[in-house]
């Protein structure tokens, strides 16, 4: 009798949990080993509780709304001894093209070195830490490593990551307060 080969789950396959992770993972590349990862894990699953049912999450999810609502908490209680700076360049903007966002992008990373850009695609939530004429460079809990340039579009073509504009975040490490 011949045996069925089967390629098992992994994590993330079925949980939509990048947006939390890649909060986390934003804050480490800031911050480094003063931030503990498991703790800001389970900070922001309990805040996002307050605000959503979590399982919608696990299995929808998350949209900048609610991204909004993560980074939000990052101002509250402990985790204010970490102090960043988020602003979203391209939320109101009407008029855009995505070598535009693009060269900003790289601008923003090129000129604050205690920075990066939380974004999310059709996919997925991740971080970039670089970008160069070609490549978009990631921290990121899934296989996001570096993607070129031309696979992101504003518009939806096969084969692109779709940028949504509002879901583009810049963050950089603020003065610590300690």
């Amino acid at each position: 009798m011949e045996r069925k080969v089967f390629n098992a789950s992994q994590q993330g396959d079925l949980d939509n949990l990048c947006g939390f992770y890649s909060v986390v993972n934003m804050m480490h590349w800031l911050y480094g080993n003063r931030i503990k990862r498991k703790p800001l894990f389970k900070t922001l699953v309990q805040y996002y509780d307050q605000h959503w049912p979590v399982i919608e999450c696990l299995t929808s999810g998350m949209n900048s709304s609610q991204m909004d609502i993560l980074l939000k908490c990052l101002k509250k209680a402990r985790y204010s001894k970490y102090p960043i700076t988020i602003s979203q360049p391209f939320r109101m903007q009407r008029t855009q093209q995505t070598e535009q966002i693009l060269k900003d992008c790289q601008a923003f990373l090129t000129s604050h070195e205690d920075g990066a850009i939380l974004i999310s695609d059709q996919y997925h939530w991740s971080v970039i830490t670089h970008i160069d004429n070609e490549y978009l460079h990631f921290y990121d809990s899934w296989d996001y490593t570096r993607i070129k340039r031309t696979r992101y579009s504003l518009r939806r073509r096969e084969g692109a990551y779709h940028l949504y504009p509002e879901a583009i975040y810049f963050i950089e490490r603020s003065e610590d307060i300690q």
